[in-house]
């Protein structure tokens, strides 16, 4: 359980320096071939379309929490009311997103720790160590983007105590053409309508005709 720190301790407290818990995550993933993009978050390139990501994010309460997921090269990202490609390691972005919190509907103490010095020590590395190894069977599982989307369709229909696929912004785009990719182009039309309605985008928008023909292009044979 987190140690509570009184009102007045608090405004001595020392954050944690960014660079210490990206010692703590690169002791895990630079041997995979996982290179730190911004502090806290680090990316690998899987396949020629797919790249791995995982992040301790800062959330309330004054903590760090992991989460890890896939960002698809030939899915754009919806930013400030516009589409933008992210086709390289420094600009990925989650379009599939795992987070454990998402499941538990708190914050789980395995894959988080405090933002202050004072009150996470021998938080950092365990947290590390068990956020990591947990982000590695999924990344396991992904080896082509039928994968991702086999993971898209096993969380479609989980129950979960906080956020569910519908509440992140990338959903229906990256599933979308993820099936297009793998040839379900009608159920993935359906996923890009429910997209370019919610967000209110032309769905003839030139972002989304490149980025249909990107999914296309996408159907080379996957790494096995």
């Amino acid at each position: 359980m987190a140690r509570y720190i009184p009102f007045p301790a608090r405004m001595m407290l020392t954050p944690v320096s960014p660079d210490k818990i990206d010692d703590f995550v690169g002791v895990e993933l630079s041997p995979l071939g996982f290179k730190r993009t911004r502090p806290r978050r680090w990316v690998q390139t899987a396949t020629p379309y797919i790249r791995n990501m995982f992040e301790f994010q800062a959330i309330k309460g004054g903590q760090y929490s992991a989460r890890w997921g896939f960002s698809l090269d030939f899915v754009p990202c919806l930013s400030g009311g516009r589409l933008r490609w992210k086709r390289t390691v420094t600009t990925a972005r989650f379009d599939l997103c795992i987070d454990p919190i998402d499941e538990s509907g708190r914050v789980p103490e395995w894959c988080s720790f405090s933002r202050f010095l004072e009150a996470c020590e021998g938080r950092m590395a365990p947290a590390a160590k068990m956020a990591t190894r947990a982000a590695k069977l999924d990344y396991s599982r992904v080896k082509s983007i039928a994968d991702v989307v086999g993971i898209f369709q096993q969380r479609a229909a989980m129950r979960f105590r906080r956020f569910s696929l519908k509440n992140y912004v990338q959903t229906d785009l990256a599933w979308g053409l993820a099936l297009i990719a793998v040839g379900q182009a009608a159920e993935g039309e359906r996923h890009l309508r429910l997209f370019c309605d919610q967000f209110s985008i032309d769905r003839q928008d030139k972002m989304i005709r490149h980025a249909i023909s990107a999914a296309k292009e996408a159907t080379v044979p996957q790494a096995v």
